[in-house]
């Protein structure tokens, strides 16, 4: 088994109180910390018992991990069911994607690894009633939105499924791939309902003998998958403890950078070690983790000069506005102190820390211009409050003057 042992904090907004509360009772995903206040909500996430559906992907595609065909559509099946599920119960989930989407392992449940492993889990869904985005993200139903998730999991992750020997040739895979898996990615195109894809799903299961005992070897697959490699006793299931050390010393030299270099460093060396198990050899974390490090360094203070500017911009506006109605006498080092706050404020708002609960974010290099198009929606109401507040305190001391 693989051992991510490290935490992350998610934190997600939200725009309608009720929604999320009503949401969230019902997922019951990871103890969550509401914050009415700055309408935001977050969790600690422990990737030993959850993996995040981005990631899961990912590792697939790299062929880091083995997982059955069988397994592949038990998944698919899972979240679509999960989708059915919370909107038969009038749950909304407008923003979904693979960032949002998770598997929390069981008790009883292995960890996805070199080798193939029972996996038992449940779906959750994060960023309800969310509509920050690190992309393009547009609202749009779960029911539809997951039919695109379900077309992206079936391209990353086919190619590296294996099938029994006698299957395993690339004449035989495709015509495995268009019996089973391109009638789904034809219900995906169309404007059937997920039920009909479900049921679809279930009847393949069905006709390829799904195997789920635990008990039985060929766990969790169909008669067609693999059931002679990548078990315990393989060249693969050797490597594991040698895989699983390197892995554990790159998360413990991230932790000094930050979870978004963790991930990072992940990221860079996942695929190379699984494409050369054998004779792979580390990365220079020290020179990797800086590089990135110096990569959001440069990032955040770009993001920090827009922020400035913008509120400096906006706290003239406002204080023209007001010189309306007030007559004070507001000096520079005020207005500096106040600018400071806001930028401060704003900084550690759940809108900027939203864009740092992954890596797969950062990676986008127009991440800046998203998390401005993030503030500049609460920015005005900091600026109105902040003033607010400063005006009040000068008419206190008019009052006390007075008196």
């Amino acid at each position: 088994m693989l051992n991510l042992q490290y935490v992350t904090e998610e934190v997600y907004t939200f725009e309608n109180e009720e929604d999320i509360i009503k949401a969230i009772s019902l997922d019951q995903f990871q103890p969550g910390t509401f914050n009415p206040l700055n309408k935001s909500i977050s969790y600690k996430i422990n990737h030993n018992k959850c993996i995040r559906l981005r990631d899961l992907i990912f590792w697939i595609e790299s062929d880091f991990i083995r997982i059955h065909l069988g397994q592949l559509l038990y998944l698919i099946l899972s979240i679509l069911q999960k989708v059915e599920d919370i909107e038969n119960k009038g749950i909304e989930h407008n923003y979904l994607d693979l960032n949002r989407i998770w598997i929390q392992l069981s008790e009883i449940s292995q960890y996805p690894s070199l080798i193939y492993q029972f996996l038992d889990y449940s779906i959750h869904f994060t960023g309800y009633n969310c509509s920050l985005k690190d992309q393009d993200l547009y609202q749009q139903q779960a029911s539809i939105k997951i039919k695109e998730i379900i077309k992206i999991i079936i391209d990353k992750c086919f190619n590296r499924i294996q099938l029994k020997k006698n299957n395993n040739n690339q004449e035989i895979r495709n015509q495995i791939y268009q019996q089973i898996l391109q009638p789904i990615i034809d219900l995906c195109n169309s404007n059937q309902s997920i039920n009909i894809i479900i049921e679809y799903i279930k009847q393949k299961l069905n006709d390829y003998n799904y195997q789920y005992n635990q008990n039985n070897k060929l766990i969790q697959s169909l008669n067609i998958d693999d059931n002679d490699n990548d078990y315990i006793g393989s060249k693969r299931y050797k490597l594991i403890q040698k895989v699983n050390n390197d892995i554990k010393q790159i998360i413990q030299f991230g932790q000094k950078y930050g979870i978004i270099i963790i991930e990072y460093l992940l990221n860079y060396s996942i695929p190379r070690i699984a494409n050369n198990l054998k004779s792979y050899s580390l990365i220079d974390y020290q020179k990797k983790a800086l590089k990135q490090q110096n990569i959001q360094n440069e990032r955040y203070k770009e993001l920090t000069n827009m922020i400035e500017q913008h509120i400096q911009d906006g706290v003239k506006y406002h204080l023209d506005e007001y010189s309306n109605y007030y007559k004070f006498d507001i000096n520079q080092q005020e207005i500096k102190q106040l600018e400071q706050e806001i930028i401060n404020s704003i900084l550690q708002s759940p809108q900027v820390k939203y864009f740092y609960n992954t890596y797969w974010f950062q990676q986008n290099e127009q991440i800046v211009n998203y998390i401005f198009a993030a503030i500049t929606k609460i920015s005005k109401k900091e600026i109105e409050d902040k003033l607010e507040t400063l005006f009040i305190h000068k008419i206190l001391l008019l009052i006390i003057d007075l008196i």
